[in-house]
């Protein structure tokens, strides 16, 4: 039996401005503590969590592969980097490129 993935029909895109004032209103300033959700395990990762597993060059990995690539029992090796697109949300820099990003997770409450 063959499986078809199909990409999310809901796919959004915001500005680069947009979703930095989002993440700022969901979890503030700081963006080692804005926390996103792996589309394809849902675990929820920060910047902190790259930077305290001593994951190299981190700033552009948290928003865009899952944790696992580089911290063993954690999450999954998802990118969104690869051929399947599965996520919902694509920030749109100033110079009109498409940014695939993961969604951010929902704050614990």
């Amino acid at each position: 039996m063959q499986h078809t993935i199909k990409p999310p029909t809901n796919r959004i895109q915001i500005s680069l401005e947009n979703w930095v004032k989002t993440a700022i209103e969901k979890f503030g300033e700081d963006k080692k503590n804005w926390k996103f959700k792996c589309p394809s395990c849902g675990g929820v990762q920060s910047l902190a969590d790259f930077i305290e597993n001593n994951v190299s060059e981190p700033d552009g990995k948290f928003y865009f592969s899952c944790i696992g690539r580089w911290v063993k029992d954690r999450g999954c090796d998802w990118t969104l980097g690869g051929l399947l697109q599965i996520h919902n949300t694509e920030v749109v820099t100033d110079d009109g490129d498409t940014v695939p990003v993961f969604d951010f997770a929902e704050l614990q409450v």
